[in-house]
């Protein structure tokens, strides 16, 4: 009888054993919530205009990228006789007080005359504005 008992035992505790990895695995086989996509940051124009080493800033656009922190985007054209790629620094201050650094660059060599949009960013926690701005190509 004793081996009945125990041959029972073993069974019920495989019986429990199955139960619950057939439960975890139902479980993690269960679709999760729907992903909503990340909100596209909102950008506002601020008043930018200016030219640094042969780099014509003609707009820019600033705000927050929807976690808290600086995003944005220069319009910029090649003033030089040659093809070449940017690097470009948006300086943001408010209330004479600087608050941001946003940084971008070229994805590929512009020509000269071309206009082209780069994005910005790592510019630290969002404040804001109004902003004054200053414009930077190779941190100069």
């Amino acid at each position: 009888m004793p081996g009945v008992v125990r041959r029972a035992g073993f069974r019920a505790l495989g019986v429990v054993a199955v139960t619950l990895l057939l439960g975890f695995a139902l479980h993690l086989s269960r679709p999760e919530a729907p992903v909503s996509p990340p909100e596209v940051p909102s950008l506002a124009a601020v008043p930018a205009r200016g030219i640094d080493r042969e780099w014509e800033l003609s707009g820019a656009r600033v705000g927050d990228d929807g976690t808290g922190f600086f995003t944005g985007e220069i319009t910029v054209t090649n003033q030089a006789g040659r093809a070449r790629t940017g690097l470009f620094r948006l300086t943001l201050s408010v209330g004479g007080r600087q608050v941001a650094n946003l940084v971008g660059r070229t994805e590929s060599a512009v020509a000269p005359g071309v206009t082209v949009v780069v994005e910005l960013g790592l510019g630290g926690a969002f404040v804001p504005g109004p902003y004054a701005v200053e414009f930077h190509e190779a941190f100069a």
